[in-house]
């Protein structure tokens, strides 16, 4: 699905991506070694979501001919979570991934000593007019922007007394907060403000919710 931002154009992805129109590919939180930082803790917790999440990530880049991704934040979870197995399967991966790749330093993130250099990591950049960093509360006034953080969950009724749990997309003001990529990461139900516009994709499309539709 299209939308525009100040006279931007640009594409959300079912995947829980975005697409800028310079063919910049912008996803967030995957919360790499989640799994295996709450083995750590002695939680029974199966492994193979953070190998799945790139996979599924790198087939995303090759279908829509990203030419640059930029991952906004929380690609790691802890420093539990950077075993040397993480080490070596971000690595492979980005071996293999024929564009180049850039993290945006995210609250997770900070807590490792160190990052993978090959990530290219830096605080904010800016791609396709729009500035883009991990926490929406560092937007300057008036800036046209993507963030991540929050990872927004939207509640939408579906009968009288039930309602479905999605992730979601939210528009907000100049800044659009994208869901979290990540299939162990969990989401928080958003509060909604004025003016909000909210999009999720219950299938292989992205559509926009009404206003009516969505509880708190």
């Amino acid at each position: 699905m299209n939308i525009s931002i100040f006279n931007q154009t640009l594409a959300l992805l079912a995947g829980k991506a975005v697409l800028l129109a310079d063919g910049t590919l912008i996803v967030a939180d995957l919360h790499l070694g989640k799994a295996t930082a709450f083995q750590a803790k002695g939680l029974a917790i199966p492994e193979g979501d953070s190998d799945a999440d790139l996979r599924r990530l790198g087939t995303i880049c090759e279908q829509v001919g990203a030419s640059r991704l930029v991952i906004n934040g929380d690609l790691f979870h802890s420093p539990a979570g950077l075993t040397p197995e993480i080490e070596q399967l971000i690595e492979t991966w980005l071996l293999a991934l024929p564009i180049p790749v850039q993290l945006i330093v995210g609250n997770h993130d900070r807590k490792l000593s160190r990052l993978p250099a090959s990530l290219n990591p830096v605080p904010t950049t800016e791609a396709g007019g729009f500035l883009i960093v991990h926490d929406p509360a560092d937007v300057p006034a008036g800036r046209p922007a993507i963030c991540a953080h929050w990872h927004p969950v939207a509640r939408i009724a579906d009968g009288k007394r039930t309602s479905l749990r999605l992730p979601c997309f939210l528009l907000r003001g100049e800044s659009l907060i994208l869901p979290s990529f990540g299939s162990f990461t969990g989401g928080a139900i958003i509060s909604r403000e004025k003016g909000d516009r909210v999009f999720v994709a219950p299938g292989d499309r992205v559509i926009e919710v009404p206003q009516e539709l969505l509880r708190r």
